[in-house]
């Protein structure tokens, strides 16, 4: 369940973001915030008209999606997805940060996001949602390499 706390500017979230589980402005290191508890590894269409079907990834991660959903017990409480794309496999493009609605299909924004805006130079392109408080948090690696997305989620 949600605790109640303070809700800073994005900038805030996006600081300690980067100054926390960034290094050498490679990807990002959630193990720093604690310890990995599920990983589900999707094959994914580069080429097609989708990049995944919504329905399997729903089933696939139901739990990831029913521990988000059941988190946050006010509609307008809300975790942060951050976003980067990992160019050529060597530095960061930072992308954005933002609060992520619960309200809407929150899962088909993710998939899309990441299907519509990849990484240059076939990089990785990963949007983690973060507990505002970084209990937990749940990344969606989409690895063009290997055509697969990876969903990880880590908890203190």
């Amino acid at each position: 369940m949600t605790e109640i706390s303070n809700i800073y500017n994005l900038g805030h979230y996006d600081n300690y973001i980067i100054h926390n589980f960034v290094v050498d402005h490679c990807g990002i290191d959630l193990s720093k915030l604690g310890q990995k508890t599920s990983e589900i590894i999707l094959k994914v269409d580069l080429e097609g008209e989708n990049l995944i079907d919504i329905n399997l990834v729903r089933s696939e991660i139901n739990l990831t999606i029913n521990f988000i959903q059941n988190y946050y017990s006010f509609p307008d409480d809300r975790p942060i997805w951050h976003r980067i794309n990992v160019i050529d496999q060597a530095i960061n493009q930072y992308i954005g940060v933002g609060f992520l609605s619960l309200e809407n299909d929150w899962l088909n924004f993710i998939i899309n996001y990441l299907d519509i805006d990849r990484a240059e130079q076939s990089g990785d392109t990963i949007l983690t949602i973060f507990d505002r408080n970084f209990n937990w948090s749940v990344s969606f690696t989409l690895i063009q390499d290997d055509s697969i997305l990876k969903i990880e989620k880590y908890e203190k």
